[in-house]
C-alpha cells in the first residue's frame, strides 16, 4: 500500500483555507462602500489573502513569528506612517518586531513584523462630525523582499488587523461602529540587515458590516521603519 503523501500537507491546507476565508470575511464584505481607492484595497485584501495561504501552505512558522519573533533576534523596533484622503488626514507612531522570516519563493523571501500602532486622525474644520480621532490597530505587517544589491531590498508589503477608532462618526464619514479592520499595502526598499525601512504606504479602513453606513477611508501616504 503507497504511503499518502497528501496526509501531511492536509493541515496546511486546513490552515491556508482557514485563513483566506477569515481575511474575507473580515474584509469582502465591509468594503462595500469605497471611492477612488478601490484598487489599492482590493491588491491590499487579495495580496493579505494571497500571502496568508502561501505562508499556510508551506508550512510557515506564522502564529511562532506572531508569539516569539525570529529565534536569536526578538528585538523590538519603530514605525512612524502620514497619510490623507480627500478630507482626512492621519500620523501614526508604533512598535515593530523585528522581521521575522517565514519563507520563501523563488528569489523572494516573505517575513513578518507584528506591529501595534496609535494613530491621530484630523478632519477638515468644516466637516459634519468629530474633527479630530485616534485608534489603535494591530496588524501583522507581511513583506515580500528582493534583493537589489548587496545593502538594499525592493519589498511589497501587506496586511490586515484589527482597529479601534474612538469616534464612529469622523469628519464627514459615518464609520458604523468603533470597531474596524485596517487593511494595508505599500511598497518600499529597506536595508539588507533589515535596520531601516522606508516606501509608500495605503490604509484602508472599514468594518465587517457590523452597522452601516459604512463610509470607507483610504489613506495614501509614507512609512518609515526602523529597529536595532
Amino acid at each position: 500500500m503507497q504511503p499518502n503523501t497528501f496526509a501531511p500537507r492536509r493541515p496546511r491546507l486546513a490552515a491556508a483555507l482557514a485563513l483566506a476565508a477569515l481575511a474575507l470575511a473580515a474584509a469582502a464584505p465591509a468594503h462595500a462602500e469605497t471611492g477612488a481607492g478601490t484598487a489599492l484595497k482590493n491588491t491590499a485584501i487579495a495580496g493579505t489573502i494571497a500571502t496568508w495561504t502561501v505562508a499556510a501552505l508551506k508550512g510557515a512558522p506564522f502564529f511562532g513569528c506572531l508569539a516569539h519573533g525570529q529565534a536569536g533576534n526578538d528585538a523590538w523596533g519603530g514605525r512612524v506612517a502620514a497619510g490623507k484622503d480627500s478630507e482626512l488626514s492621519y500620523e501614526s507612531i508604533g512598535v515593530e518586531r523585528h522581521e521575522c522570516q517565514l519563507t520563501s519563493v523563488g528569489g523572494f523571501s516573505l517575513d513578518m513584523s507584528p506591529t501595534i500602532s496609535a494613530s491621530a486622525w484630523q478632519a477638515k474644520n468644516d466637516s459634519l462630525y468629530s474633527h479630530s480621532a485616534w485608534d489603535i490597530a494591530l496588524v501583522p505587517m507581511m513583506h515580500w523582499r528582493y534583493p537589489v544589491s548587496s545593502s538594499a531590498r525592493l519589498d511589497l508589503e501587506f496586511g490586515i488587523g484589527p482597529s479601534y477608532l474612538s469616534e464612529s462618526n469622523i469628519g464627514d464619514r459615518q464609520k458604523g461602529s468603533n470597531f474596524q479592520f485596517s487593511d494595508h499595502f505599500g511598497v518600499g526598499v529597506s536595508s539588507a540587515d533589515g535596520h531601516w525601512r522606508a516606501g509608500f504606504a495605503f490604509r484602508h479602513i472599514s468594518n465587517l458590516s457590523i452597522r452601516t453606513p459604512n463610509n470607507a477611508v483610504d489613506f495614501k501616504g509614507v512609512a518609515l521603519e526602523w529597529t536595532p
